[in-house]
């Protein structure tokens, strides 16, 4: 470091106010945050065929346009046997070529322009998005609209997605993540949802050109469609010109509107279950079941989160599993809020075989002592201004508001969810955390997967006396694996 740096900095911190720094992270004092969560109708506008248009403008950013057409639809609606097609379907909307720009035109034309094009299409709602620069947002719209419109689906593209997508199918008993990727949604939802039904080689090997054109078609439809844009726009130019192109959209005689995705309906048989797969760590999944955001509980419960699992290193579980005790380089919690049904509370982290046990002991000892014991004050503040401070995160950017509008709009969430966030957060008592804790801290309804050696992750560390049942006290139910191909489980 040369001299005159030196200098400056040492000049800077001279500057600055003093603050000793505190033996633990989770004794660093901030400065009152002052946030206002921006509002949605603020942002709001709907086309002449009632498209609904968030409109973040950026001026004094890049001049970068960003149009993120959001769809809904997904593999929800794959017909049986056909799993599989919304995801090549997504795909290919973009990578297939239009019907006036084959593939490889389009390609070189996105290229010219720095511009990009991309679509998806997920377990119930895709994307067709696009970025461009704001000279090119003509030209842009038009490329993005006969994405949206007028794909081909080359054939040729269709095949090589289809073979990229069988060696992908080769590899899911791979590593034990895939293998609980695939297992978990069984278990969880049952067989015949849709979250448990995924790509095999017959219906992969059945889908066509024509139906990714039939699955295509029923999308576009106005009331399947919401729109987020930002950057370096005039709010009234660039309504009036998604008017001219988006707003002028008709359905088809195809297009519908998608029906909501249907809850499970299935009953969950809560116990252990042991996937064998000869590996040195296993990787430990569990689920209980949660609520809705729509709940009045939802507040209390993600607090109750942030201090189980959810907050990384300041969180009981990463403290105590981590920190302490060394059995893995990483473990927390989430709430799943999925829209249209209630989620759950997940937990997730890889151990020694041998370990399985005694660190689900761990676990399930944090988790009774959040239902009998309060949260201390000191912990229950760290963790509240934790999520307030990380509130604006959501807001970081023009980019990031209207997307999270357009998303909460077509998921059907209500437009004022976080006007008192902040309030709501800070209104959880302890007494909150610790009700809601024995409310939804249930391990006789846990669901717990471990993929692994199985012999030495049911029974346990001679260190620790106990096997994986007696510790969990739930039946244990021994998986075959599944056939990677066929998703059929293997003798």
């Amino acid at each position: 470091m040369n001299r005159r740096l030196t200098l400056t900095l040492l000049l800077a911190a001279s500057l600055l106010p003093a603050q000793s720094i505190p033996p633990r992270p989770e004794q660093l004092t901030y400065k009152p945050v002052t946030f206002q969560a921006p509002r949605a109708k603020d942002f709001k506008a709907t086309l002449k065929n009632g498209i609904p248009v968030y409109i973040a403008p950026d001026p004094a950013g890049q001049p970068l346009v960003r149009v993120a057409i959001l769809v809904r639809g997904g593999s929800y609606l794959d017909p049986m046997g056909k799993e599989g097609l919304a995801d090549l379907t997504g795909d290919l909307m973009r990578m297939g070529g239009t019907l006036k720009m084959p593939a490889e035109k389009l390609d070189e034309r996105l290229e010219f322009l720095a511009a990009e094009l991309n679509t998806s299409l997920g377990q119930t709602s895709g994307t067709v998005y696009l970025e461009t620069l704001e000279k090119d947002v003509p030209e842009g719209l038009d490329l993005l609209m006969q994405v949206l419109t007028e794909p081909a689906f080359a054939q040729e593209r269709l095949d090589l997605a289809k073979k990229n997508a069988r060696q992908a199918l080769d590899r899911r008993n791979d590593s034990v993540t895939s293998i609980a990727q695939i297992q978990m949604p069984f278990l969880l939802n049952g067989e015949q949802h849709f979250t448990a039904r995924s790509m095999t080689a017959a219906s992969l090997d059945s889908i066509t050109r024509e139906d990714l054109q039939s699955f295509h078609a029923r999308l576009v439809h106005p009331s399947n469609l919401v729109v987020a844009v930002s950057g370096k726009v005039d709010k009234k130019a660039i309504l009036d010109r998604l008017n001219r192109t988006l707003g002028a959209l008709k359905p088809g005689k195809a297009a519908v509107a998608s029906p909501k995705p249907q809850a499970p309906d299935f009953t969950r048989k809560p116990g252990v279950y042991v996937v064998d797969k000869d590996v040195p760590q296993s990787m430990v999944q569990f689920a209980i079941p949660g609520l809705r955001r729509s709940d009045p509980d939802w507040h209390a419960v993600q607090v109750m989160n942030q201090v189980l699992g959810g907050s990384g290193f300041t969180s009981r579980l990463m403290k105590k599993i981590r920190s302490d005790e060394g059995l893995t380089y990483g473990i927390g919690t989430r709430y799943s809020e999925g829209p249209y049904w209630r989620g759950d509370l997940s937990c997730g982290f890889q151990t020694k075989n041998s370990s399985v046990a005694y660190a689900m002991r761990l676990a399930l000892d944090i988790i009774d002592g959040m239902k009998t014991t309060p949260v201390p004050a000191e912990e229950l503040k760290v963790i509240q201004d934790g999520i307030i401070e990380s509130f604006p995160s959501q807001f970081s950017n023009r980019q990031a508001i209207a997307r999270l509008f357009a998303s909460e709009q077509l998921s059907g969430w209500p437009e004022d969810f976080y006007a008192n966030y902040r309030e709501k957060i800070l209104g959880v008592t302890a007494a909150d955390v610790q009700r809601v804790a024995k409310k939804y801290l249930t391990p006789e309804q846990m669901v717990l997967l471990v993929v692994g050696k199985a012999d030495e992750a049911v029974a346990g560390d001679k260190a620790h006396p106990g096997t994986l049942a007696e510790v969990v006290k739930l039946p244990l139910t021994r998986l075959p694996l599944r056939d990677p191909l066929t998703l059929k489980p293997l003798k």
